[in-house]
């Protein structure tokens, strides 16, 4: 956040007043966070609970950062306590007050990756479930968690359309499917169920799920985030570690600008990028084997160039991949040896040996 941004927000945060004291909220310590990506803000206020200033203050705190020109989309986060964090060490100590404070989800994992976009429709889910598929047939211990609250398609790619998880006592025990754990909210709420919520409570139903799930650890959890670079995104990178990001793109130049926005918004909060995936990058006709660059090609591979990331890897077109998602089957799962199969098994091991060099 540069200096006269951060002149904006404390300006915004002072044109609060909070009683008849003439107290306002800049001189508190309510405001627990505030991170900025693009013309997004999300604010984390400090209120214990029966708080009068819960009803009104988050509001009033959307109400004027809207005001600053740069910001057109606002989520304010309430929390009663601050999370209990290690002291810093002296050369932490002057840490952007901007960047998310992590809590400790999913720690018996060793590695927690999220498959993310910049935009909707370029097969991210489709590269979430067949990687998470192709490390799991690697060895690895594998579970999957469909972040896309708005939108979960995991439920019909697994073949596990109306499947709901088991209770035991106050948790939720993951579905099983094609030998990973998967939890989606899809499999919460009615199929033709519209989910309407603001970012907190968006925010709220991924806190939950991740802290009401019996997740069974491992060696990889893989978060199928939602589309673009929004509130859900921040708050994954508040709730848990994340060893990295995989960056899904298509080829052609429209992609390539929403997968830039996304690479940058993980790096503001200081989350390695592991790779970029090329899908869709090309038809290869299955009788003369001609490949057809329909999207054109290889603009990821040079995208990632352009970041200094890795370029994990490039999945062709392929009708098997597009008939095992509709039909609940993934490719990966369909026991076959096509161009896309070796291209996720490709791309599993280069995620592998990326999350080694970085860490």
């Amino acid at each position: 956040m540069s200096s006269s941004l951060q002149q904006q927000f404390e300006d915004a945060f002072g044109r609060i007043v909070l009683d008849d004291s003439g107290k306002r909220l800049s001189d508190t310590e309510i405001v627990y966070g505030c991170v900025v990506n693009n013309d997004f803000a999300k604010i984390t206020l400090i209120l214990p609970e029966g708080s009068d200033f819960r009803n009104t203050l988050p509001g009033q705190v959307e109400q004027e950062v809207l005001k600053i020109p740069s910001v057109s989309r606002v989520a304010v986060e309430v929390v009663a306590r601050a999370p209990e964090e290690e002291s810093p060490a002296p050369q932490e100590a002057a840490r952007p007050a901007q960047q998310p404070r992590r809590t400790a989800y999913l720690q018996n994992y060793d590695c927690v990756l999220a498959v993310a976009s910049g935009k909707g429709g370029v097969g991210k889910s489709t590269v979430s479930i067949n990687l998470a598929l192709a490390l799991q047939q690697k060895g690895f211990r594998v579970s999957l968690f469909d972040a896309d609250i708005y939108g979960p398609s995991m439920p019909i790619m697994t073949g596990m359309r109306g499947a709901k998880p088991a209770v035991h006592g106050n948790k939720l025990h993951p579905i099983e499917a094609h030998g990973i754990s998967l939890m989606s909210i899809g499999n919460l709420v009615e199929e033709d169920s519209s989910v309407v919520w603001r970012g907190p409570m968006v925010h709220s139903a991924i806190d939950q799920l991740l802290r009401d799930t019996e997740w069974p650890g491992g060696e990889f959890m893989i978060i199928d985030m939602p589309p673009g670079t929004g509130d859900a995104h921040l708050s994954l990178s508040q709730l848990c570690e994340l060893a990295g990001a995989v960056v899904v793109s298509t080829p052609q130049d429209v992609a390539l600008l929403d997968a830039a926005k996304a690479v940058n918004m993980f790096t503001k909060v200081d989350i390695p990028i592991v790779g970029i995936v090329e899908n869709m990058s090309f038809f290869a006709c299955p009788k003369c084997g001609e490949e057809t660059p329909i999207f054109n090609r290889h603009g990821a591979e040079e995208a990632s160039k352009q970041y200094q990331v890795p370029f994990l890897g490039a999945v062709p077109i392929e009708l098997e991949v597009r008939q095992g998602g509709d039909a609940g089957t993934p490719v990966m799962a369909q026991g076959i040896d096509t161009a896309a199969t070796r291209a996720f098994r490709a791309i599993a091991d280069n995620v592998v040996a990326s999350l080694e060099q970085l860490g």
